[in-house]
């Protein structure tokens, strides 16, 4: 009865711990169009509790919180969910690590290696959410850069046709959203920034945000063309022009650069083949020869050479 007990009690840790980590995933990452909205959500006292179980430095918890809005979370609340699930799945690892060492028979050992084999899973499980969220924040600002040429050459037709940036930029996210769904969302947070304060103050807030060189000149640019007034349109022309050179030189350098990489393959895996082939048949040939000489009356039969030898001096 107890054993079945204590069962019951680990599914139920196991399955709190997959419910927490799948409602993360599914719920963290909010729409734009939410953010009005999202000041007034609020955490419950058991994830409050639980992101601060397992203690972390403050920048460390600057990076996570970084690269949560990099990847998409701009929930208010997703650190403490964040951090709430990963412990809750340690904690959970820990607990039943302990019971099944606890109920395992102690003169065999079993309850060494569960213990081993518990604390390795839970070091994963508090290493791999992190950084699943790095390669997920990695990999949205890299199609945000890839895809913000072509946004930015759909503003400066909006631009041209008479419409002034914000309206652009609201024109922009609404049609874009099909092709590079995550400039349209970062589109729309800066509209509603820009609805609250300024559009500077918004293109400065994505900048640091998404913190890549052609954001910041981008924000800055923007920045800029609106303080001396200048004509924006221009300005985001060329400098979409410019982002395409960058990317096309970037291209080019990671192609000269894979020769260089193909080269190590090349070393160890074809051409041991190659030398295979080229050495093989000499060698064999080489073997049968001597082989054969060293054979009774072979050109290599010790034998041979002195009755060649004592007939000539016989001679």
């Amino acid at each position: 009865m107890f054993l079945d007990a204590v069962t019951g009690a680990v599914f139920l840790l196991f399955c709190l711990a997959a419910y927490l980590v799948v409602n993360y995933f599914r719920a963290g990452r909010k729409r734009a169009d939410g953010l009005v909205n999202e000041n007034e959500r609020s955490v419950g006292a058991y994830a409050r509790a639980m992101a601060k179980v397992v203690p972390q430095p403050g920048i460390e918890v600057e990076k996570i919180e970084r690269d949560l809005k990099r990847a998409g979370y701009y929930a208010h609340t997703a650190l403490v969910e964040y951090m709430a699930s990963r412990n809750t799945l340690v904690v959970a690892v820990l607990i039943a690590t302990g019971i099944l060492a606890v109920l395992a028979d102690p003169t065999t050992a079993m309850p060494r290696t569960i213990a081993i084999v518990g604390l390795l899973t839970a070091t994963l499980g508090y290493a791999i959410p992190r950084m699943v969220l790095n390669l997920q924040a990695r990999a949205r600002v890299d199609r945000i850069q890839r895809g913000l040429p072509d946004a930015l050459d759909i503003i400066r037709m909006c631009l041209s046709g008479g419409l002034p940036l914000r309206e652009s930029i609201q024109r922009v996210a609404s049609e874009i959203g099909m092709f590079h769904p995550d400039i349209a969302l970062e589109l729309q947070v800066i509209q509603h920034h820009a609805d609250t304060n300024s559009m500077p103050d918004a293109l400065k807030k994505f900048a640091r945000r998404i913190d890549t060189p052609d954001i910041n000149a981008l924000a800055s640019l923007v920045s800029q063309s609106d303080q001396v007034g200048t004509n924006v349109a221009s300005a985001v022309a060329e400098y979409a022009d410019g982002i395409r050179r960058q990317h096309r030189q970037r291209a080019e350098e990671t192609a000269s650069k894979t020769s260089i990489s193909l080269l190590f393959p090349v070393i160890f895996c074809l051409a041991p083949p190659i030398y295979v082939l080229l050495c093989g048949p000499p060698l064999l040939q080489m073997r049968d020869f001597i082989t054969e000489g060293n054979q009774p009356g072979g050109v290599l039969d010790n034998s041979s050479l002195d009755e060649l030898s004592t007939g000539a001096v016989g001679r």
